[in-house]
């Protein structure tokens, strides 16, 4: 991986950035503290080499307006795809774990009222 120098550099540790600070922002309330780092550092590392090859791709200190706009959305399509996958897997953590709830509240509310009945 090419060590980035200059405003690559910046654009580099700015996405990186990005990352952490809204899957932070959007989920601090909501996981531990563990899993959310777990899930940003996932995201940061499962996108570096792809977003590494695009910046040494498409970066260049005389980029217009258009050549911009295109780095960023091939950097942001690489970032959201990463993303729609961990948090897939998240969503699919999450029913599975609520429906085995559901089904272990149920069957302990109906032995409860056995055990307190007899």
């Amino acid at each position: 991986m090419n060590e980035f120098t200059g405003i690559a550099k910046i654009i580099f540790d700015e996405l990186m950035e990005e990352i952490e600070e809204e899957l932070e922002e959007t989920f601090s309330n909501l996981l531990s503290e563990d899993k959310l780092t777990s899930l940003i550092e996932t995201i940061q590392e499962n996108t570096k080499v792809e977003v590494t090859e695009i910046i040494n791709e498409n970066y260049s200190e005389e980029m217009n307006a258009v050549r911009k706009m295109i780095l960023g959305e091939k950097l942001s399509r690489i970032v959201t795809r990463e993303t729609r996958k961990v948090l897939e897997k998240l969503s699919l953590e999450i029913i599975s774990l609520s429906m085995g709830l559901i089904e272990t509240l149920r069957n302990e509310i109906i032995g409860e009222v056995f055990e307190e009945t007899e």
